[in-house]
């Protein structure tokens, strides 16, 4: 048995319950500081989930195509439908949709704890702390992306695989199951990775093991897919018709190739280039965490290799990778910690100095490039979006020769007015025989002189850049609107590009 199996707990540890507190009010502050990491946060989820309420919202050529599941939207309607209740003129709905999956995402730092206390209550109190400030968790947390609910949901999946292995109880391998299904259906190229890790739990002899380990993950995982198949059937989707489809569009249309490709080795490089020099330094944790926990180390591998074998990549993907070392490499550092100290003769180092540590180096990822440049993704965007719904008013929106596809949202905008794109070199002749149908006009700066003249510039959300980048402005005419978008509603127009 592992030094800190034989302890229970009477109620929830007052530090598990300071590590909760801590994580949540960063992942709050980072919700209200930032937007979005990519746009499929909001169009294709957040999106969704606002049509299901108001009926009304923005088609990708995605969703038109069936190619994602249906839980996620319905799992962030109910916020949404609170928010857009509560506070309808406001984007109070979004930040509620936000701030359910940070909420969610507490469940990281449960699972670091769960993991630690497994050996001491040391290792359990340093794998808790960096799970709820390493910058990777607190900021990929409020994200609403299946990639963010995967780490959520498939982190505490491995600890409670880690406690069934080692008890056989059959309530946690049900709930480990359920949720390696759930992390399933929510990002299925994880499925190698979950795999690796409900084997390990369930035991490699399938007659033996079969009562006590593989019935009841078994029955959880089905649960997980059912709740996913429940879902969809609601939207009158035949059961995970969606999996084949998503595969045909990436894997043979190569849909996936349009947003770019990259070498199978990207991935190490990326993982490299974000953590700079603590790569190296990490690893001497990771190893001594991977000596306590081989198993995640082989399911974090999982994830890159498989990943690395898709021609599309991108960081996010590989978030359930990054997070299971960042995991093993906490718990290691108390060893490594504890081994320096006998090897030089020291005294037993403060805790307190090495949650310092990880509090500096999380600091040094958030601050440098690459990831300094997420801090403000989204946010002109939205800026630009929001002073057009705000314009004194308003009555209809047009995007002119936006090159943003899709740019606007009808979750964003939140207004019930005509949405329209015009696009290509007749824009401004259609801008001009279309004029009627809205007041409000986005373009470009470089597209100025293209503008029709019965709209006036009103301003640009990014002044500090010089003329050439001013991607996003706000032009205005006089005078109400009449008519419905017509031949260039959003919607149509979308559909018309196939994006």
């Amino acid at each position: 048995m592992a030094a800190g199996a034989g302890h229970r707990n009477h109620g929830i540890d007052p530090w598990l319950a300071g590590c909760l507190l801590l994580g949540f009010a960063l992942r709050l502050a980072i919700l209200n500081l930032t937007v979005y990491h990519h746009a499929d946060e909001i169009w294709q989820y957040i999106e969704p989930a606002y049509g299901m309420v108001t009926g009304d919202w923005i088609r990708t050529w995605d969703i038109r195509s069936g190619i994602r599941s249906w839980l996620i939207p319905i799992l962030l309607a109910g916020p949404v439908w609170l928010g857009h209740a509560i506070s309808p003129d406001s984007l109070m709905h979004v930040r509620l949709a936000q701030g359910l999956v940070a909420l969610l995402s507490l469940g990281t730092i449960w699972a670091g704890w769960s993991l630690g206390a497994r050996i001491s209550r040391r290792h359990a109190l340093v794998s808790a702390f960096v799970a709820a400030i390493w910058v990777e968790f607190a900021y990929f947390a409020p994200r609403t992306s299946s990639d963010s609910l995967a780490l959520s949901l498939l982190l505490p999946a491995a600890a409670l695989l880690v406690r069934f292995r080692d008890t056989r109880r059959v309530p946690v391998g049900l709930l480990a199951g359920l949720l390696c299904g759930l992390g399933f259906v929510v990002r299925f190229p994880l499925g190698p990775a979950i795999g690796i890790g409900m084997v390990w739990a369930a035991g490699l002899n399938i007659k033996a093991c079969w009562r006590t380990g593989w019935l009841p993950l078994g029955a959880g995982f089905a649960g997980g897919i059912a709740c996913d198949v429940l879902a969809n059937a609601v939207m009158g989707e035949w059961p995970l018709a969606w999996i084949w489809r998503n595969l045909f569009a990436n894997v043979v249309a190569d849909r996936s190739h349009a947003f770019g490709v990259e070498p199978a080795y990207w991935y190490a490089v990326v993982l490299g280039w974000q953590w700079n020099v603590l790569a190296l330094a990490a690893l001497p944790a990771l190893w001594l965490g991977a000596r306590r926990y081989p198993v995640l180390l082989v399911m974090a591998l999982a994830v890159i290799a498989t990943h690395s074998l898709i021609a599309h990549k991108e960081y996010r993907f590989i978030l359930l990778g990054a997070g299971l070392m960042i995991t093993l490499a906490a718990i290691g550092s108390v060893d490594l910690m504890d081994r320096m100290s006998r090897r030089w003769t020291l005294r037993r180092v403060s805790v307190t100095y090495l949650l310092a540590a990880w509090v500096a180096a999380s600091a040094f990822v958030a601050l440098r490039h690459p990831f300094a440049i997420n801090w403000t993704v989204g946010k002109a965007p939205l800026a630009t979006i929001d002073s057009s719904a705000h314009t004194p008013g308003m009555c209809g929106i047009a995007t002119f020769r936006v090159r943003d596809i899709p740019f606007l949202s009808r979750a964003l905008i939140n207004r019930d007015v005509p949405l329209l794109m015009l696009a290509g070199p007749q824009a401004a002749k259609n801008a001009m025989a279309n004029a009627s149908r809205f007041n409000v006009l986005i373009a470009p700066t470089w597209w100025t002189a293209e503008v029709p003249a019965p709209y006036r510039l009103q301003g640009c959300i990014q002044p500090a850049q010089p003329d050439f980048e001013q991607t996003y402005c706000v032009y205005a005419r006089p005078g109400p609107c009449s008519g419905e978008a017509g031949a260039f509603d959003y919607n149509r127009v979308l559909e018309r590009m196939d994006r």
